[in-house]
C-alpha cells in the first residue's frame, strides 16, 4: 500500500516536473516499474544512485530483448575478389510475420546470405524486402513458418515531447549465442542528420546497429544506424564507440512501415535548387540556382525568389531549409511559400529521387562584383543600402563570349532572371542545359541589350575550350618566396607570389587589373623542402600570372586523410597572402609535380581534399592512375564548381572513378599529358566562367 502511494505521489511530481534530483527520478522509475528495492531517501549516495539506475536499465532491457535478433552477413565479396563475413549486427522484430527492421550495415556489400538468429536461438535465412535509403534502414523477411515472433511495441510518443537529457538505453544481441548487450546514455539532441535522426551519447559499436533505443519507461524510441555528422568522416561507422550515435525515431519508422512491407524502396527527395551564400547558418534564403526540369523549376520557382516556409515550417537560413526538407522522401509533395518582387506566393512541388547530372557550361569570360552604395530613395526599409553589379573584366579569345561581350559590360540578367553576383552566375552556368543558347541581358554604354551566347560543355578534351592566354611576364624582383606558418598546422609550406600587383598595358577595352590565379601543389611525401621545390615553377608562374604554393605532408611516409584541414587552412592563408582570386584555385597532385613519376600519394590526397571540401578548390589536376580516396559524396549538396584535369594518352581508358565524378557534376577535362606549363595555363583558365 505504501509503495502504491509513493508511486502515485512521485508520478504526479514527475508529470508536473517537480522531480529535481537524480535520486528522486530514479526512485520514481524504480517504483513505477515495480523494481523491488529498499527505500532510503536519506541516502542519495553515488552507489545508491547507480544501483537504482542499473536495476531500471536491466528491467527495460529484459522487456525489450525478446524483440531483438542477431543478424549475420555471410559471403561478402570484396573488391580484390576475396570473400569475408561481416561482424554481426542487430535487428528489431516489428510484426508476428517475421519482418525484421535493421540498419544499412547488412546491405553495405553484396552478400551470399543473410542469417537471422532468433531470440529462441534458432537460425533462419532472411531476404531483403525493401530499403529506406534516406534513413539507412532495411526491412528483412525471415523464412521461419514455425517460429513465434514477439514484435516490439510502437509507442505513441509525440516527438514534440522529446526532452534532451532523458536517459536512453541501447539494446543489442551479439554472436551465435545471442549474448545480450546494453549501453546507456542520454538523449543528446533531436533533429539531427537534416532532421531524420535523434542523437544519444550511448557508446555504440557495430553490434548495436539495427538495434532498438528505448527510454527508462521501456518505450521504443528509435533504431540505431551507422552515421556520422556531415563532414565528420568518410566512413559512416567512423564514430562508433565515440559517445556520438544516431537513431531513426520510431514515430518516423511507423509512418514508413507500410511502404516498406509492400516492397517499396524509399529514397531521399530532391527539389533542384541552390540557396545563395556559402554559410549554411547565415541569414538568407534567396535562390541562386534553379535546375532546369527539376521539381523546383516545374513548381515555378525562379532565381531570386526568397523562401519563406517549407511544409508550413518557417525558414530563414539554408540550414533550416535542409531540416524542413529532411522529413520528405522522393514522391512526397511539399508546399513551398516564397516571396518574389515583394509579393508572397506559394506552390507545391513533388520531390524526386534523382536529378540528371549537371553538364557544366562555359562561355569564356572573367567577371567581378562591383558593390555600389544606394541612395536613400533607392533603398527601402528592409533592403540593404548597397547593391552588387557583375562587371565583365576580360573575355577569352576564341571563346563563346568572344565578339559577343566586351570589357566593362554590366551583366543584369541570365535567361530572364537577375544575376545576383559573379559566384551565383558561375553556379547558374554550371547548371545550364547544353546546346541551348544563353540569353544575357547586359548594360553597355548606358543602354540595355540582350546578347545570345552558345555555350560549350566543359567536360571533354581540354583543347576544345581554347581559353588559354598568357600575360606579360613581370620582373623577377616583383615576386617573392615566403614560408607559411600557421599556429595549429605542422605541414611545411611556401608560396611564390607577386608582392604588388604588376603594371600591365591597358587600353579602353581592357580591364585595369589582371586577376591572379593560385595553384596549390601537394608534394610527394618524400620531399620536405617547399621553398626549394618552388624553383622549377617560378618562371612559369610569372609568365602565366599564377601564384604557386607548395605544401608538404606532415610525415615523410604518406599523406593522411586528416591533413585535409591543414590543406584548406594553408590555401586560405595563400589566398590572403597573394590576393589571388578565390574562383581560380587549383589543387595539383604529385604526378604533375614529379614529371618522372606517375601517380603517388599526393595525387590521391589532392582528389580527396578537393572532394571533401565544398568549393574551396575550383580545379584538381591529377594522374589518371590515382587511387581514389574514401570520400562521402552527398548528392543533395550544393553544386561542386570543380573541374578535374587528367592525362588521357591515345588508346587509354578513363579511370573507373571518372563516371562518379561526372555524376556529381564535376566536368572531366582531358589532355595528352600533364606538365607544369600546362597545369599553370589550366589554373589560369579557371578564372573564366
Amino acid at each position: 500500500m505504501i509503495r502504491k502511494l509513493l508511486s502515485a505521489l512521485l508520478l504526479r511530481s514527475f508529470l508536473v516536473n517537480r522531480i529535481s534530483t537524480p535520486f528522486e527520478m530514479l526512485l520514481a522509475v524504480a517504483l513505477l516499474l515495480g523494481i523491488s528495492t529498499p527505500i532510503h531517501a536519506d541516502d542519495p549516495t553515488p552507489a545508491r544512485y547507480q544501483s537504482i539506475l542499473a536495476k531500471a536499465v536491466r528491467h527495460v532491457a529484459e522487456d525489450t530483448l525478446p524483440s531483438v535478433v542477431t543478424i549475420e552477413v555471410i559471403g561478402v565479396m570484396q573488391a580484390n575478389g576475396e570473400v569475408r563475413q561481416d561482424a554481426p549486427t542487430s535487428g528489431v522484430v516489428i510484426d508476428e510475420q517475421g519482418h525484421v527492421l535493421t540498419s544499412s550495415w547488412v546491405t553495405g556489400g553484396d552478400s551470399a546470405s543473410i542469417i537471422v538468429n532468433a531470440p529462441s536461438g534458432k537460425r533462419f535465412p532472411a531476404e531483403v524486402v525493401a530499403k529506406d535509403e534516406h534513413r539507412d534502414l532495411v526491412l528483412l523477411k525471415v523464412s521461419s513458418p514455425d517460429e513465434t515472433w514477439q514484435p516490439i511495441a510502437f509507442s505513441t510518443n509525440d516527438p514534440a515531447n522529446d526532452k534532451v537529457g532523458e536517459t536512453m538505453v541501447a539494446v543489442a544481441r551479439y554472436g551465435e549465442h545471442n549474448t545480450p548487450m546494453v549501453s546507456t546514455g542520454i538523449l543528446s539532441a533531436v533533429g539531427r542528420l537534416d532532421g531524420t535522426a535523434i542523437q544519444t551519447d550511448a557508446r555504440i559499436s557495430p553490434a548495436f546497429y539495427g538495434g532498438p533505443l528505448v527510454d527508462l519507461k521501456g518505450r521504443f524510441r528509435g533504431i540505431v544506424i551507422p552515421a556520422v555528422g556531415e563532414g565528420g568522416a568518410e566512413d559512416p561507422t567512423a564514430w562508433y564507440d565515440s559517445g556520438i550515435a544516431f537513431a531513426v525515431p520510431s514515430t518516423i519508422i511507423a509512418q514508413k512501415l507500410d511502404r516498406l512491407r509492400r516492397g517499396e524502396n524509399i529514397q531521399q527527395g530532391l527539389l533542384g535548387f541552390v540557396v545563395a551564400g556559402s554559410d549554411p547558418y547565415a541569414e538568407g534564403t534567396e535562390l541562386s540556382v534553379v535546375r532546369k526540369r527539376s521539381p523546383a523549376d516545374k513548381a515555378g520557382l525562379k532565381v531570386g525568389d526568397e523562401l519563406k516556409s517549407i511544409g508550413g515550417q518557417i525558414v530563414t537560413r539554408r540550414q533550416e531549409i535542409k531540416l524542413a526538407l529532411g522529413q520528405y522522401d522522393a514522391g512526397d509533395e511539399v508546399e513551398i511559400e516564397y516571396e518574389r518582387d515583394g509579393q508572397r506566393m506559394s506552390s507545391a512541388a513533388t520531390m524526386i529521387a534523382t536529378i540528371p547530372p549537371l553538364q557544366p557550361q562555359f562561355i569564356g569570360l572573367i567577371a567581378a562584383d562591383e558593390v555600389t552604395e544606394q541612395t536613400e530613395e533607392e533603398a527601402t526599409e528592409d533592403e540593404s543600402d548597397s547593391s552588387t553589379s557583375v562587371i565583365v573584366q576580360h573575355v577569352w579569345n576564341k571563346s563563346p563570349a568572344d565578339g559577343k561581350l566586351k570589357v566593362n559590360d554590366r551583366l543584369i540578367q541570365l535567361d530572364g532572371s537577375p544575376i545576383l553576383d559573379s559566384n551565383a552566375m558561375r553556379q547558374r552556368l554550371w547548371a545550364s542545359d547544353p546546346d541551348i543558347p544563353i540569353e544575357l541581358t547586359i548594360e553597355r554604354d548606358g543602354k540595355e541589350q540582350v546578347v545570345s551566347v552558345d555555350p560549350l560543355t566543359l567536360d571533354g578534351p581540354l583543347d576544345r575550350i581554347e581559353a588559354f592566354e598568357t600575360t606579360k611576364s613581370s620582373p623577377a624582383d616583383e615576386w617573392t618566396v615566403e614560408t607559411l606558418q600557421l599556429p595549429d598546422i605542422t605541414n611545411a609550406a611556401a608560396i611564390w607570389y607577386p608582392k604588388q600587383e604588376p603594371t600591365v598595358d591597358t587600353s579602353p577595352t581592357e580591364a585595369p587589373k589582371t586577376p591572379l590565379a593560385l595553384a596549390i601543389v601537394l608534394a610527394p611525401p618524400k620531399d620536405r623542402d617547399p621553398s626549394a621545390m618552388l624553383a622549377p615553377w617560378k618562371d612559369l608562374a610569372r609568365q602565366h600570372h599564377v601564384a604557386v604554393c607548395v605544401i608538404c605532408s606532415d610525415g615523410d611516409d604518406q599523406w593522411r586523410p586528416n591533413e585535409v584541414d591543414a590543406i584548406s587552412k594553408l590555401t586560405a592563408a595563400s589566398l590572403k597572402q597573394s590576393s589571388a582570386s578565390p574562383s581560380a584555385v587549383a589543387l595539383i597532385g604529385g604526378g604533375a609535380f614529379m614529371l618522372d613519376e606517375k601517380a603517388n600519394p599526393a595525387d590521391s590526397m589532392a582528389l580527396g581534399a578537393s572532394l571533401s571540401t565544398v568549393n574551396v578548390f575550383s580545379g584538381v589536376a591529377i594522374s589518371n592512375e590515382t587511387e581514389p580516396p574514401a570520400v562521402r559524396l552527398r548528392k543533395d549538396g550544393p553544386p561542386r564548381l570543380l573541374r578535374v584535369l587528367i592525362p588521357s594518352p591515345p588508346n587509354s581508358e578513363l579511370p573507373f572513378w571518372a563516371e562518379t565524378l561526372r555524376r556529381i557534376g564535376c566536368p572531366l577535362q582531358t589532355t595528352l599529358t600533364l606538365n607544369r606549363d600546362l597545369c599553370l595555363q589550366w589554373t589560369r583558365s579557371l578564372l573564366a566562367m
